[in-house]
């Protein structure tokens, strides 16, 4: 008993010893990142454009723009033009029907018949009793009598020609032309359909496309910083350049309901025209300061959130945190955590570690 007691406590005490023995090496050194071949790029102060964002759609200016109705009330009869036909200042685009205005006319017509037969007749009648009246025969009476009829049949005669006049430009409205040359955009109403005869129930739309805008709403705050004459960039989508444009209108008020004021960017001239009603993005130039820009490409997200560059100090990477302003189309303004003059690697930032070693491709002033 005692003799197996003994070989359990040796045992034991090879093992701890054994274990303590492992515990006492020293441990092996971490493996250092292998040095990364990155491009610096030395940043210096330069002009920062103050952007005003706007998100708006394409569309012709109001002065070239029309959204027709018809004055009358009916069924549309028949429309000549489909959307996008290109029409004449004038051209027929759509008839509407109402019967009462055929019956109308025939009726005035009618009566201006009338009323030209009433007055040859007064007249001649006039003449007459001026002529008897001349030779002794006819009393003053009878004379001025004649001549009272003779002026009242001329007074109906310019009123039945006034209602003729009425009866034939109501005529006239039934037909929906082209107040200038364009393209068709919309046709709300086909032919069999009813107008009410009031702008509820337009039927078409024409618009001179040869100048397009942008057309914005936007929040007070921003548009008291705009003003006519800013440059602006336009992008827009399924076109990969920018488009130059210019601030033409700052609405003075702003939509009691909404809050919002009406901008208006005239687009240059392009080969390309952008389709009306397609949204755009403008990028409006209100200030210009000096700063620091750098690629956007070289700016990384930490895992705390803070954005992030990695500076090139020498041959070694040192992570900085930087608070960044304004955004350009491919580059971020630095505000604070970096100096003008110094370099950052531009290329492949994720994965640096701060302190890793850098082999340099290549420096960029």
């Amino acid at each position: 008993m005692r003799a197996s007691a003994v070989s359990l406590v040796s045992v034991l005490a090879i093992v701890v010893g054994l274990g303590c023995g492992k515990s006492s090496a020293p441990a092996e050194p971490a493996e250092a990142p292998p040095a990364a071949e990155v491009t610096c790029q030395a940043i210096a102060s330069t002009t920062v454009d103050e952007i005003v964002e706007l998100a708006g759609v394409i569309a012709p200016p109001p002065k070239l723009d029309a959204v027709l109705s018809s004055p009358i009330a009916g069924r549309v009869a028949q429309v000549v033009v489909e959307e996008g036909d290109h029409v004449a200042a004038g051209a027929l685009l759509a008839t509407v029907e109402d019967p009462a205005l055929a019956a109308g006319s025939v009726e005035s017509r009618a009566g201006v018949a009338t009323a030209r037969a009433n007055k040859q007749t007064a007249d001649a009648e006039a003449a007459r009793q001026a002529r008897l009246f001349d030779s002794g025969i006819a009393a003053r009476k009878d004379v001025e009598e004649s001549r009272a009829k003779a002026t009242a049949a001329t007074a109906e005669l310019e009123a039945a020609d006034a209602r003729a006049g009425l009866a034939s430009t109501q005529l006239a409205r039934r037909e929906l032309r082209a107040p200038r040359a364009g393209i068709v955009l919309h046709l709300w109403r086909r032919a069999g359909e009813s107008v009410d005869g009031t702008a509820a129930t337009p039927i078409a739309e024409v618009a001179d496309l040869s100048v397009l805008e942008v057309r914005a709403q936007v929040a007070p705050r921003a548009l008291i910083r705009l003003h006519e004459a800013l440059p602006a960039r336009v992008q827009l989508s399924g076109i990969d350049a920018p488009i130059t444009a210019t601030v033409v209108r700052v609405a003075p008020a702003v939509d009691p309901a909404t809050m919002l004021g009406t901008v208006r960017l005239q687009l240059a001239a392009t080969e390309q025209r952008p389709p009306v009603g397609s949204a755009a993005t403008a990028h409006v130039v209100v200030a210009q300061h000096p700063g620091l820009l750098v690629p956007a490409a070289a700016l990384r997200r930490a895992t705390s959130g803070r954005d992030e560059l990695v500076a090139c100090e020498g041959a070694v990477a040192k992570v900085r945190g930087v608070t960044i302003g304004q955004r350009a189309a491919g580059a971020v303004e630095i505000l604070t955590g970096l100096a003008a003059g110094e370099q950052i690697v531009v290329d492949h930032v994720l994965g640096l570690e701060d302190g890793q070693k850098l082999t340099r491709a290549k420096a960029k002033p």
